[in-house]
C-alpha cells in the first residue's frame, strides 16, 4: 500500500490515492484510506480513521475518535461530535428537496450527530435531523425526523424501538 504522506508531527496518514484540500484540518493520528475526498475547510478530529471511498464534504466537522467506514457519504452542513461510528454505505444528505439548478442556502443550518451515536450501514439520514447521544441507528434505516438519546432506531422511517438505559 502506498501513501501520500505521513505527517510526523501529527502521526497522520494519508493515502497515495486520497483526495485531501490543502485547507481542511486533519488531526493528529487520523488515518485516511484508498480513494477518500475531503473538501476544502473540512474539520477532522484525532484519531479517527476515514474508510475507503468516503466522501467528506467541505466545511463537515467531525470530531475526535470517529470511525467513517467505507463510502459513506458526508455532506455540508453535519457536525459529527465525539466518539461516533458510520457504517459503510451511510449517506448523510444536505436537502431534503433536492431539484435540478437549485442550490440550497446552508448558512445557518447544522445538524448534529451526538456524542457515542453509531450509524449502522447503508443508513439514509435526511437534513435538519439530529441524532441524540448514545443512540444507535440500525442498518438500512431512513432517519427523517430527530432522534433522542438512549435509543435504538430502525427502519424506514426509522422509530425507537428500544431504549438503551
Amino acid at each position: 500500500m502506498g501513501e501520500k504522506r505521513i505527517n510526523c508531527l501529527k502521526n497522520i496518514f494519508i493515502h497515495k490515492t486520497a483526495l485531501v484540500d490543502k485547507s481542511a484540518s486533519i488531526g493528529e493520528g487520523t488515518k485516511i484510506w484508498a480513494f477518500v475526498q475531503i473538501g476544502r475547510g473540512a474539520k477532522i478530529g484525532k484519531n479517527c480513521v476515514i474508510g475507503n471511498g468516503a466522501y467528506i464534504d467541505r466545511d463537515a466537522i467531525i470530531g475526535n475518535n470517529v470511525k467513517i467506514h467505507n463510502k459513506a457519504l458526508i455532506y455540508r452542513g453535519i457536525i459529527i461530535e465525539d466518539n461516533c461510528f458510520i457504517g459503510p454505505g451511510t449517506c448523510f444528505t444536505n436537502d431534503k428537496f433536492p431539484k435540478n439548478n437549485t442550490t440550497r442556502n446552508l448558512k445557518g443550518i447544522s445538524w448534529r450527530l451526538k456524542k457515542g451515536a453509531c450509524i449502522g450501514a447503508n443508513c439514509t439520514i435526511l437534513s435538519d435531523v439530529n441524532i441524540g447521544e448514545n443512540t444507535l441507528v440500525g442498518a438500512g434505516s431512513v432517519v427523517t425526523k430527530s432522534l433522542p438519546a438512549n435509543i435504538i432506531a430502525c427502519g424506514n422511517p426509522a422509530k425507537k424501538i428500544k431504549n438503551l438505559k
